[in-house]
């Protein structure tokens, strides 16, 4: 047992042994120097700490060169497979190991090579890092325009080592290239829209916002530059304001947040931030990048402030995307911008603890997502909107067309009538012309009044028909004229007296053409009966309109429907019954108690 805990122990030990530790270097000596290579020893050496950034650590000094001097022993042989890895510095390196170069991050002169977002890992070559003390120098190339500074520097195995650069690497560069690539391609797609329907602006604004950021976030991975570093900070934070200001403009307008006053004071940073960044001194540039960016963090908030007052107090859905997002946004905002501003307040309140860096530009890709699904929702409500509109366009196109094929076929059957109707006329006048002269004839010749009478009434009965075949219906007020003309025309040759009594609304109702040659033939029969057969002095004809029926009453003094000398009902009473019948009505005829007999009709209207 105790041999098995000795191997295990001995096995403990030799693979601690191989297991090199990474060693963290954050006690360094500085000294501002142009010279391209180490300081010697006896150089203005002054001790600082890691992460050290010159402006925060001593405003006046206004070199852009300098030299750091890190001291560290290895307490054995090292591994052959050694290197150096620089996690964050601004702007470029080189580093010498033990009086060597071992490698740098490109251009030291103008454009200086841009690596303040990109870690560096050095291989050191073997045999150049030895057991004992050794001496590491990073000459550091910073500018005017940046804030130069150098944070903790790590020595040991490149295994260890190369894990924690390429996730530093992936998140620094990679996402950030593909971010740019992404957005771009929103941003080309916005304007597309925008081309499309111009009254959207907020689909142009937010356009532009996205190709803006995509050029300016190409600042955190390009390394070599075409301008002269002043002129590429001056590009890039004035890009930040530009793109930030129409970012903002376009989530107002998405959801009608309103925010009139905010809108015109982002445009005067939009035009105002570029100029006053060209024209300000070297040594106010960045106290004045602060300032925008501080300006556009309020303009953040007071935006977040009217969508919130959207989302909650007006209702609308699409702005709780972009509270949430905002939110999230202007966290990293600040975070950001104090550290882009601690040389301003670092001095007086300590390093910030957060480490050094920068999360905005991780956020970007979030409120486009969220524009993004914004815009994805508008487009399928709008496309189910549009399928309901197409599904209902297609119901009235069919009741369209199926009121289309009624009414053609109504043409039809109107051409038919017509065509019937023409030819009924020709024939109606054709017997017009010809039994009706013949009849006229009978009239003039009839050797008794019963034979004139009878002709006369021939012949009306071929007016009748003549003249109520043209229209499909009549004003009553019309065709009572009429019969009563005829009435009282008849009745006075057979010297008749003749009451005719009718309602006065009567001038409303409208008669269908069978309707008015059935009831007119009704009464003409009645009156026929009372002068042929009733011995009658006087007769009275009722008109009455009541409870949406027509009723029509003649009454005589004669010697009545059953009395002495009355007929037995013929072939005309069982005509005027049958008519009746065909109109819906009924027919009677009644003995009067003074004497005489009643005939009265009614119909429905």
């Amino acid at each position: 047992m105790r041999a098995l805990l000795g191997l295990v122990l001995l096995l403990a030990l030799l693979g601690g042994a191989r297991a090199e530790p990474v060693q963290r270097l954050e006690h360094a000596d500085f000294v501002p120097d142009g010279a391209a290579r180490p300081p010697p020893d006896g150089a203005a050496w002054q001790a600082v700490e890691l992460p050290d950034h010159w402006r925060a650590r001593k405003p006046e000094l206004t070199a852009e060169r300098g030299w750091y001097r890190l001291r560290f022993r290895v307490p054995a042989e090292p591994d052959p497979l050694q290197a150096v890895y620089l996690p964050k510095l601004i702007m470029n390196a080189q580093v010498w190991l033990n009086g060597v170069p071992i490698g740098d991050g490109g251009r030291f002169e103008e454009p200086v090579a841009r690596n303040w977002n990109r870690p560096l890992l050095f291989l050191v070559p073997p045999g150049l890092l030895r057991a004992g003390a050794n001496t590491l120098y990073v000459r550091l190339r910073g500018h005017a325009y940046t804030q130069a500074a150098l944070h903790p520097v790590l020595v040991g195995p490149e295994a260890q080592l190369r894990e924690p650069y390429e996730r530093a690497y992936f998140l620094n560069i990679t996402v950030n290239q593909t971010a740019t690539l992404l957005i771009g391609a929103i941003g080309l797609l916005a304007l597309s829209l925008w081309l499309r329907r111009r009254r959207d602006t907020a689909y142009a604004y937010f356009g532009v916002s996205a190709l803006v950021w995509a050029a300016q976030s190409t600042n955190l991975y390009v390394r070599n530059v075409p301008l002269p570093t002043a002129d590429w900070e001056i590009l890039s934070n004035a890009g930040f304001q530009v793109f930030s200001g129409f970012l903002l403009i376009s989530l107002l307008r998405f959801v009608s947040a309103g925010g009139a006053r905010l809108v015109t004071l982002l445009w005067a940073g939009i035009v105002a931030a570029p100029v006053t960044l060209w024209l300000v001194p070297a040594a106010y540039y960045l106290d004045l990048t602060a300032a925008w960016h501080l300006f556009t963090l309020l303009c953040g908030v007071t935006t977040l402030l009217l969508l919130l007052r959207a989302a909650f107090r007006f209702g609308n859905r699409e702005a709780r995307w972009l509270v949430a997002a905002m939110g999230l946004v202007l966290l990293l905002a600040a975070h950001d911008w104090l550290i882009h501003s601690q040389h301003l307040w670092s001095r007086h309140a300590g390093h910030w603890p957060f480490n050094d860096v920068f999360l905005l530009h991780y956020s970007a890709p979030l409120i486009f997502l969220a524009i993004g699904l914004i815009m994805t929702g508008r487009y399928v409500r709008v496309l189910n909107e549009f399928e309901v509109l197409n599904d209902r366009l297609e119901e009235r196109v069919e009741a369209k067309q199926t009121e289309l094929s009624a009414s053609y076929a109504r043409m039809r059957q109107l051409e038919t009538e017509q065509a019937v109707a023409d030819e009924r006329e020709r024939i109606y006048r054709d017997l017009h012309d010809d039994v009706g002269a013949k009849l006229l004839t009978l009239v003039y010749r009839s050797a008794t009044p019963a034979d004139a009478d009878l002709a006369r009434s021939a012949l009306q009965d071929l007016r009748d028909v003549v003249s109520r075949t043209a229209a499909e219906s009549y004003e009553l007020e019309e065709v009572v004229a009429d019969w009563r003309a005829e009435c009282e025309k008849r009745l006075a040759d057979a010297g008749i007296a003749v009451d005719w009594c009718q309602d006065d609304d009567l001038d409303t109702l409208r008669l269908s053409r069978q309707q008015a040659l059935d009831l007119g033939r009704i009464l003409r029969e009645a009156v026929s009966n009372v002068i042929r057969h009733a011995g009658a002095s006087r007769v009275a004809v009722d008109l009455v309109r009541r409870d949406g029926r027509l009723s029509l009453t003649v009454r005589d003094d004669g010697c009545g429907c059953a009395g002495p000398g009355a007929r037995r009902p013929g072939r005309g009473v069982h005509n005027m019954e049958a008519r009746a019948a065909r109109l819906g009505g009924s027919l009677r005829r009644d003995s009067l108690a003074a004497g005489g007999c009643a005939v009265a009709v009614e119909v429905p209207l």
